[in-house]
């Protein structure tokens, strides 16, 4: 038998600057939006060494992946070592927290 190969509509997002540490002044990291595509935001956050994001939440599940350096990602329970090939997965309205512990560039995608 022959498949056949149904055409989806729909489009290829290319998404760059993943690993582009572009630092910014202050205590926490500089925050930039780089893509808004379906089902998902895909955010850069860029931090120095000893910049930190204070308890928040997010309104969406979230999966936070460190691209570059050494972030630990603490909940009230537990704090995991974020290192490139390392994500966490964080449901919605779950409080955490961000700790640079190098220099770090983090890929956090809001699913949506």
């Amino acid at each position: 038998s022959v498949m056949s190969t149904q055409q989806v509509e729909g489009k290829l997002t290319r998404i760059e600057g993943l690993a582009e540490l572009n630092a910014g002044e202050g205590s926490g990291p500089r925050i930039e939006k780089l893509a808004a595509v379906t089902g998902a935001t895909v955010v850069r956050l860029s931090f120095v060494a000893g910049q930190t994001m204070a308890d928040h939440k997010a309104g969406a599940p979230i999966l936070v992946q460190a691209v570059t350096g050494d972030i630990s990602f603490s909940t009230a329970d537990e704090t995991v070592s974020l290192v490139p090939g390392t994500a966490v997965h964080v449901d919605a309205g779950i409080v955490h927290r961000l700790v640079a512990n190098a220099d770090s560039v983090v890929q956090l995608t809001i699913l949506r």
